[in-house]
Parts: structure tokens; sequence; C-alpha cells
């Protein structure tokens, strides 16, 4: 199994304000494609811990007792292939990955193929059950009147 931590203990502050946040922030593009491949969103307090590895689990609870920045933890899902997205600030929220694990190891290059792939098969599943119906229109006028 793919287990791969986004924890950067080099990380630094900023600005004197603004506290230090050792997981990449999510945004723009990056965030985008994230959330359209994995749809199905959980707090983790919610989420089956018998499905989540024990190295996962750290790295959760890590992130929620060393920054104390999350508002809360959630997971972010689709078959085998989930990641813990830390989020801070409910009127306008950042996500920070935390950790994600899965079957397949996917660089975000491989993301957005696969979600191009998925989206040009449901247009052409689309117009394959579009053909199918008019063919079979066409073939009971044909039929019924003649």
């Amino acid at each position: 199994m793919f287990i791969e931590t986004y924890y950067d203990d080099r990380a630094v502050a900023t600005s004197t304000s603004e506290p230090v946040i050792p997981y990449p922030e999510l945004s723009g593009e990056e965030l985008t494609v994230w959330q359209k491949y994995l749809p199905i969103r959980n707090l983790h307090s919610r989420f089956n811990t018998v499905t989540i590895p024990g190295a996962v689990i750290t790295e959760i609870e890590r992130a929620k007792k060393a920054t104390g920045l999350f508002d809360r933890v959630e997971i972010w899902s689709r078959t085998d292939d989930p990641m813990a997205v830390g989020v801070m600030n409910e009127e306008k929220p950042r996500y920070f990955s935390i950790v994600r694990w899965g079957d397949a190891e996917l660089t975000l290059a491989q993301v957005k193929r696969k979600l191009w792939a998925e989206k040009c098969l449901l247009g052409l599943t689309l117009l394959a059950g579009s053909a199918v119906c008019l063919a079979a229109a066409t073939y009971a006028v044909i039929s019924l009147g003649g």
C-alpha cells in the first residue's frame, strides 16, 4: 500500500503574525483537481478507522495536535485512494494536504489525465446511448409504419 505524508519539518513562517504550517496548502488548479478526483468528503472522526493504516492515523494525529491550526480534518476519497486534508478558517476555507494513501501513487498530472479520460468516457457513453435510442425509435417507426 502506498502512503505519502506531506509534513515538512523545514517549514518556516512567512511573517511574524502567521503561524508555521508544516503542510503544503492546496490552492488554485491543484485544489480544483483534487476536489474533482476525490469527491467524497468525511470528517476524520466519522471515517471508518478500520480502513486507515496505522501510519496514516499517526500522521493525522500529529497534524491535529502539533499545529493546532486546523478547524477539522477531512478525508477526501474515492475508491482506494483517500487523502487527509486539514481545513482552517471556516469563513474562507484553506486546505492543506496532510497524508495520502491507497493503491496507486498518482501525480497531479496523472490525476488530471484520469479525470479527462473519465470525462471523455462519459461523453462517449452518452453518445452511444443516444445512438441506440435513435436506432430503436427508427426501427419502431419503420416496423409500425410499414
